[in-house]
């Protein structure tokens, strides 16, 4: 599965200063494109209904933020903590996350489309009723989080923790498990129809449904 990557400025505005460019774009209902934003740390600050285009975030701090109903396109986080911010309803289009604390976050109904998490913690995140098409995950850490009722399309998960997740109603046909960690999903059953998984993790999974492996 090939990913589109963000689409990147080669020389893109540096800035250590989000505040003026919010500003504007709130009352002019306008784009905060083509920024470099380093070291910004923020709590609590709502950046509600906003698009960000063509931005690269490094180490930045976004805690208890709101992002909702947030427009990312050609975007890349790096080594940004984002925990416990509000993504619900928000729209991801070609987005790199790469080497970010994400813990408890909620994506509630986002729709997710050409992207990559790599070497993050998504512990305890909320994905619920969201949309992931072209979605790779890669040496991440996603135990205790909640991809319920959503609807996958062409998705990569390799090295990755899923410890106590949560997939209830969430189809996994065709989703391979194989290099992953999956103890102690939380399914009804139905859901890992035609999920590939290796014989350990079919005994283990059998558990869960009520069998006796012997």
């Amino acid at each position: 599965m090939k990913i589109i990557k963000p689409n990147l400025s080669k020389d893109p505005v540096i800035s250590d200063d989000l505040l003026p460019l919010l500003e504007n774009a709130q009352r002019e209902e306008s784009d905060i494109e083509e920024t470099h934003f380093k070291g910004l740390g923020f709590k609590e600050l709502d950046l509600s209904r906003l698009s960000f285009k063509d931005i690269i975030f490094e180490n930045c701090e976004f805690i208890h933020c709101s992002f909702n109903k947030i427009d990312f396109r050609d975007v890349h986080f790096k080594s940004c903590n984002l925990s416990n911010s509000d993504f619900c309803d928000g729209y991801f289009s070609r987005c790199e996350f790469t080497a970010c604390k994400v813990i408890g976050a909620d994506f509630l109904n986002a729709e997710f489309q050409n992207i990559s998490l790599v070497n993050s913690n998504f512990q305890y995140a909320n994905f619920g009723k969201s949309k992931m098409s072209n979605f790779e995950v890669s040496d991440c850490d996603m135990s205790h989080s909640s991809i319920t009722e959503c609807k996958l399309k062409n998705i990569a998960f390799n090295e990755v923790r899923f410890i106590e997740t949560s997939f209830f109603k969430t189809p996994l046909k065709g989703i391979d498990f194989t290099q992953c960690q999956i103890d102690g999903l939380i399914v009804s059953g139905e859901e890992l129809k035609g999920a590939i998984v290796t014989t350990y993790q079919a005994a283990e999974l059998a558990k869960l449904l009520g069998l006796i492996v012997r």
